[in-house]
């Protein structure tokens, strides 16, 4: 179906993948492995046909149908419009945001749609504006729109991120049936679990390695990461707060449908909590009402940093405050600021810098950056680096201001093993060093650092469990 011969693939002159010789035939499930910044979801494109591929390239059958799924969060707009990140907390303007049956054209397409609809139990969400979805519903919403184009060739980039273990058994359970038919799927992830077990031939990408094809067998264990050695903190100034956050019977509705359900909830400094519950739980809507993007805070019974919410503070004052890091956060910073600006944009509370940073904030910036990243990155713009270094980038912009809350929506989504550790060690020494509260979401039980003792588990916006986690976490579901 697709022959690829010596084939090269370069962003400028920059070569990411070369020497790489593919065959991928009618029928194939083909998973593309490897550590974060291999270039996974550049292969992954180029065999979507969104980025040219050098070498010699051979397509048996003309007009072969190919659809590519990255998963970013993506807040569409219709008629030109672009949706800003809060908006989805804002009145809604129907004429320029679409619904889910607008978005998916579902009076066209209602043969093909209905069973994607049932199998992924998303029909309740038909008549939902697709911003007011959470970002696993996201997720979904795009895999029912790819699956429904009947496509040759399906590219899912990092198919399993953000999906709860319900939807990752669902998927896998899709995906196997789909390998036992003549659908040709490609998958990229960072480890085997990643993979349903229908994977069973890998193009295995290694930095400084010409890409090669292997069994399933034959993937090489993950290099678990040189933990972080003796750390110091740029800067850390500890608040003085005696309180962070409290929450008194909250509840929260959009039209008919009960979001969060009479939660209370109080934060103090220095504890660590982790937010539990499937997609759809409620977990962003509530992040979103501490967070200050949600108007609908103001209406609640909100205790921030010791004072009232909505008593005269500005969204500002809070934001300040707060350190926040989301995967849909990602796709809203500057793809053509440098990585530092990206960073120095953290000590401004803005989506992207607005003004020039002084040369105390960029050699802070780059600090920061040097703790975690790579120097290299520096002055590569944010749109160049890959997805998980953006990620890097992220953590370090929420960092950089020392912040007494921070709020951790799956900060480590899409991340190999080694990259995440290094993530939990500068953390913990966070948590060590100084009073921060902090905040995490995650459908990964292995995701979270053991200084974590305290969890708020929701189930359909009601608190299901709410204390020290002691055995708690073990509510958590393997993962697959």
């Amino acid at each position: 179906m697709i022959v690829w011969e010596k084939a090269t693939i370069k962003i400028r002159t920059n070569e990411i993948i070369k020497d790489l010789n593919l065959k991928i035939s009618k029928g194939k499930t083909l998973g593309i492995i490897g550590s974060n910044g291999t270039g996974k979801t550049m292969l992954a494109k180029a065999i979507a046909g969104q980025i040219q591929v050098h070498g010699r390239e051979i397509i048996e059958k003309e007009g072969l149908k190919k659809v590519f799924v990255s998963f970013l969060s993506s807040f569409r707009m219709r008629n030109g419009f672009a949706a800003f990140r809060q908006q989805r907390w804002n009145n809604i303007d129907p004429d320029s945001v679409p619904t889910v049956k607008q978005e998916l054209e579902y009076e066209k397409n209602k043969s093909s749609l209905d069973p994607l609809l049932e199998m992924f139990n998303f029909g309740q969400h038909i008549d939902k504006y697709v911003i007011s979805l959470s970002n696993g519903e996201q997720r979904k919403l795009e895999l029912i729109r790819a699956l429904s184009q009947k496509p040759d060739v399906l590219v899912l980039d990092n198919a399993f991120n953000g999906l709860d273990h319900a939807s990752r058994e669902l998927l896998t359970e899709m995906l196997d049936k789909m390998a036992a038919t003549e659908q040709t799927i490609i998958l990229t992830g960072s480890k085997k679990e990643d993979f349903p077990p229908s994977v069973k031939h890998f193009i295995l990408l290694q930095k400084q390695e010409n890409p090669r094809e292997i069994t399933r067998d034959k993937i090489p264990a993950e290099q678990q990461g040189i933990p972080l050695g003796i750390i110091e903190l740029p800067r850390w100034k500890n608040s003085q707060y005696q309180h962070i956050f409290e929450i008194k019977n909250v509840s929260m509705k959009y039209g008919e449908k009960e979001i969060l359900k009479d939660i209370s909830w109080k934060v103090s400094p220095g504890e660590h909590w982790v937010l539990s519950g499937g997609n759809g739980s409620g977990k962003t809507s509530l992040l979103n009402l501490i967070f200050a993007d949600n108007p609908k805070a103001y209406a609640c019974n909100i205790m921030l940093f010791g004072k009232q919410r909505g008593s005269g503070e500005s969204i500002w004052n809070i934001k300040q405050k707060i350190g926040f890091i989301s995967p849909e956060l990602q796709q809203y910073l500057p793809d053509k600021q440098s990585a530092l600006q990206v960073i120095c944009s953290g000590l401004y509370d803005s989506e992207g810098l607005f003004t020039k940073p002084t040369s105390y904030e960029l050699s802070l910036a780059k600090q920061w950056l040097t703790l975690l990243g790579d120097t290299d990155w520096a002055e590569k713009t944010y749109g160049e680096l890959s997805t998980s270094a953006q990620r890097v980038v992220l953590l370090m912009r929420t960092l950089i201001k020392n912040p007494p809350l921070l709020l951790l929506d799956e900060p480590f989504q899409g991340l190999d093993r080694s990259t995440i550790l290094r993530m939990k060690t500068l953390l913990l020494v966070v948590a060590q060093k100084t009073n921060c509260a902090m905040v995490m979401t995650t459908h990964f039980p292995e995701e979270i650092p053991d200084f974590f003792d305290h969890e708020l588990a929701l189930n359909n916006g009601k608190a299901i469990f709410c204390g020290p986690m002691k055995q708690s976490v073990q509510k958590f579901p393997k993962s697959i």
